[in-house]
């Protein structure tokens, strides 16, 4: 605590991080109401509706009111009319400027349902939902975010009047609620996100929770560029950490995805849209200081001690040092 008279430094914790993990308490006790209601059910899907709709809600919350957040469609001129027109999750769209071009209603749904048109040089990110963690909801995530791809070839001269492509400062990322128990070992989940990378401006993604005793813990899936290919971690479980395997893609480029966990990833993801709509994200740099902390930095502590499996440690300090070396550094040698 600061007196009076001194001048302020950030605090670690940081205030109100509890408080801000509440909206994620939020989102996850929805989604499992309507998992228990839709138990007996022969087709599971409401589940899934309702991460996607307790998302936006929590986004349009959460971003500046510039920012619009709705499920539909990105119309293009450049698309035929012919062609099949793609509904997305969630798009982010800047709502002060972009006119609506039409809007499909659901009886059933509240406002956040509601389907929008959006042109598209107003859209700033699309995020795909889905409920679980495994390889096949990674698969669908990975086909869904591809459609993206023709609108992302090019970007629209400065000057042009007729606006064909997503802007420059776009981006697209993946938002999975849970990793259960049984899919923890399912490592080929990793292998079928990877493929993301290969789409121009994904970003990564956050799983909201893994079913381990650690309550408060979110899985952030960070986008790794390497100059050489490295080894997948496939031998620990996802919900402790895990890497996947490289994508080359070009000479002295390999693109791959690490998923750890922490207290602070969500906020951290959450800062980190922030910014990359306004322009001033940076890799591997916090996007904010707000509402960062954990248990353990409440507890005195600056280190986290909640891994408890030694070989997975020694995997993880391995891996580490091998790319600090691939990469020129010297002196850094793993962690006994």
């Amino acid at each position: 605590m600061n007196s009076k008279d001194s001048p302020l430094q950030v605090q670690t914790p940081s205030q109100g991080w509890r408080q801000f993990l509440t909206a994620r308490t939020r989102m996850l006790a929805a989604y499992d109401i309507a998992k228990d209601q839709g138990s007996n059910s022969s087709v599971k899907t409401r589940h899934g509706l309702v991460a996607e709709a307790e998302f936006r809600k929590w986004l349009n919350e959460f971003l500046p009111k510039r920012y619009g957040i709705t499920s539909g469609f990105i119309i293009s001129p450049g698309i035929s009319n012919s062609e099949h027109m793609v509904h997305y999750d969630v798009i982010i769209y800047d709502q002060l400027e972009s006119p609506v071009l039409w809007v499909e209603d659901n009886p059933d749904s509240s406002g956040q349902g509601r389907s929008l048109a959006i042109p598209v040089e107003y859209v700033r990110a699309v995020i795909e939902v889905k409920s679980a963690f495994n390889k096949q909801s990674a698969k669908k995530a990975v086909e869904q975010l591809s459609k993206l791809k023709p609108l992302l070839t090019r970007v629209d001269p400065p000057n042009s009047h007729g606006k064909l492509y997503l802007p420059a400062n776009f981006f697209c990322a993946t938002v999975f609620f849970e990793l259960r128990k049984e899919d923890e070992k399912d490592f080929a989940a990793l292998d079928e996100l990877v493929n993301a990378t290969m789409i121009q401006k994904f970003f990564g993604g956050v799983i909201l929770r893994a079913e381990t005793e650690y309550k408060l813990d979110s899985g952030k899936i960070f986008f790794r560029n390497e100059n050489v290919a490295v080894e997948p971690n496939n031998s620990t479980s996802l919900s402790f950490w895990s890497t996947s395997k490289c994508l080359k893609y070009k000479d002295d480029s390999y693109f791959s995805l690490l998923l750890n966990y922490s207290e602070t990833y969500f906020s951290e993801f959450a800062f980190d849209i922030l910014a990359l709509l306004k322009g001033t994200y940076q890799p591997h740099v916090l996007s904010s200081l707000y509402c960062m902390g954990a248990t353990y930095q409440e507890k005195g502590s600056c280190t986290e001690t909640r891994y408890f499996d030694p070989e997975a440690v020694k995997r993880y300090n391995e891996e580490t040092a091998a790319i600090l070396k691939a990469q020129g550094f010297v002196g850094f040698e793993p962690l006994p």
